[in-house]
């Protein structure tokens, strides 16, 4: 039960999140690009800091929210330059 309780309340975190899934990684059509999003989603990572939120305290929600999204991408990029994908220039995303 408590693991139902914890997966949906992190489901909620993430659903408030002001930014939706597909706009964390970038717009990639390919199989490579598809493979590291599917592995940036299931990051062990993740999962500890899903379970390390405190629901009711919004700065602690907030930071979370945005260590998440940092890890996917992180994870995500990580995954490209594998397989051989460079990173194109540009400016890299605030974090707040």
């Amino acid at each position: 039960m408590k693991t139902a309780a914890a997966f949906l309340v992190a489901l909620a975190v993430m659903g408030c999140a002001g930014q939706s899934r597909e706009d964390i990684f970038p717009a990639d059509t390919s199989a490579d690009a598809a493979a590291c999003r599917e592995e940036a989603r299931r990051d062990p990572a993740l999962r500890d800091l899903r379970h390390s939120i405190f629901i009711g305290f919004q700065a602690q929600e907030e930071a979370l929210r945005n260590e998440i999204v940092t890890t996917q991408r992180r994870t995500y990029f990580d995954c490209m330059a594998l397989r051989g994908h460079t990173r194109q220039g540009g400016v890299e995303r605030v974090r707040r």
